[in-house]
């Protein structure tokens, strides 16, 4: 009998391949990741030992962040009043990750849910990068300054880049993205030091997914990320070729 952190992987193992079926496979998908994370809870609830429940926060960290990929996803298929009940759970979804993720107890050094919590804020609401106070998007999420969460984002991987994730190429992805989104680096300076690290080909396919759907908003910085799109692509096609 697996243990309930065997189990967990193996039930986001299988939500991975279901989620890449498309949207036939997104229902099954978010099942099975609602079970992980229910095992994953029970389990922190009742541990008292640190570095297990460092273990499963982590897990469920995780977890949430691939519901709120999932909702995303399927977010990008849907249309009108279904894309914006997909976005929603996906940012609640990412948000719940981001309590695990931030929480100093956990020790958790990433900053997945962090920077997508506010991706997909922007993504139902472009307006909101440019204002000055925190945009509402629904009574049960949170509302947020778009810029400022950025700003704090890039803050926090620097730091991180700084220890830990020294060198790692999700980390520099993640804040060559913000810098491009802020406006405050051109696309060949913010990427620079990602594609110094020769990534594979899927870390590339990753990067564009969350850049892509930016360069349609009607945002200051879109021409700017539709730079980084095609300088991620050329690189991308130059791997493979």
């Amino acid at each position: 009998m697996p243990t309930p952190i065997e189990r967990i992987r193996e039930l986001k193992t299988g939500a991975k391949n279901q989620r890449d079926r498309g949207a036939k496979g997104y229902p099954r998908a978010l099942s099975m990741l609602k079970e992980a994370i229910s095992i994953a809870q029970a389990d922190l609830d009742v541990s008292t030992v640190a570095e297990r429940r460092s273990q499963l926060a982590s897990e469920l960290s995780d977890c949430y962040g691939l519901v709120g990929g999932v909702e995303r996803r399927w977010a990008d298929e849907s249309k009108d009043d279904e894309r914006v009940l997909h976005l929603k759970a996906s940012i609640r979804a990412y948000d719940d990750g981001f309590k695990f993720e931030s929480d100093p107890q956990y020790g958790i050094i990433d900053s997945y849910n962090r920077l997508n919590r506010v991706l997909v804020r922007l993504l139902l609401r472009p307006d909101a990068l440019a204002a000055d106070d925190a945009a509402v998007f629904d009574p049960d999420i949170p509302p947020v300054n778009l810029r400022h969460e950025l700003e704090q984002t890039s803050d926090v991987i620097r730091r991180q880049l700084a220890g830990s994730r020294r060198g790692n190429y999700w980390a520099l992805a993640d804040l060559a993205l913000v810098e491009v989104l802020l406006d405050r680096s051109p696309a060949t300076v913010a990427y620079a030091d990602f594609i110094a690290l020769s990534p594979p080909d899927f870390a590339y396919v990753s990067a564009l997914a969350g850049l892509s759907p930016l360069a349609k908003l009607p945002i200051p910085s879109a021409s700017s990320v539709g730079e980084a799109v095609a300088l991620l692509e050329d690189r991308l096609n130059r791997l493979r070729s």
